[in-house]
């Protein structure tokens, strides 16, 4: 009988997950995230050609789980979080856009070679370190955000963004063992600034 090379992969993964969360067990279940922190150190807007464009700079560390998750063959998915709010003086804030940019982190341990693929448009790149993967991650240069068209001409706007990461896209098994502890919980604090500035 022969396998799909996808099956095998399928059925290593599956495995891979499953070793993990035996682990979890063994040393009590998931406890809070060691060593892991997501942090926006920067963000700004400018507007050119009728269209604002974001750049930032985000500081992203695994958690101690969260790297032997990565490295025991489990993908990890990290997502920008940006809202655009209109400021309003007697009603609450008005939500105008809502967007996320969306990054999936794959550990290869043949090649010993960390991939970065940009899940909105596809791009990928290769990293010899994890902190080179991380930081491109976190090197956001110009994202269209929003049409200036889209906004009124006076009103006030407030952009903000976050980085959380995503534990939806975790595998079945390693999401049941997560939900209940803080091992995965990294999400930044949201970073807030005036869109017009």
């Amino acid at each position: 009988m022969q396998l799909n090379p996808s099956a095998i992969l399928t059925r290593r993964h599956f495995t891979g997950c499953l070793l993990l969360c035996c682990a979890l067990l063994v040393t009590g279940g998931p406890l809070l995230a060691k060593g892991g922190k997501f942090d926006v150190r920067s963000a700004n807007t400018g507007l050119q050609d009728g269209v604002y464009y974001l750049a930032a700079r985000v500081d992203l560390r695994l958690s101690d789980e969260a790297l032997e998750a990565l490295e025991s063959g489990v993908e990890l998915t990290v997502e920008m979080q940006i809202e655009v709010n209109r400021n309003r003086n007697l009603l609450p804030d008005n939500q105008v856009a809502e967007l996320s940019q969306s990054y999936l982190l794959r550990y290869q341990p043949l090649s010993q070679r960390y991939l970065v693929k940009n899940v909105n448009s596809g791009e990928q790149s290769s990293h010899a370190t994890l902190f080179a993967a991380l930081s491109e991650i976190g090197r956001i240069s110009t994202l269209p955000v929003i049409d200036e068209a889209l906004l009124k001409p006076k009103g006030r706007y407030e952009i903000r963004m976050r980085a959380v990461l995503d534990r939806n896209t975790l595998p079945g098994p390693l999401r049941l063992f997560v939900f209940w502890g803080d091992s995965f919980r990294l999400e930044s604090e949201w970073y807030t600034w005036s869109l017009r500035d």
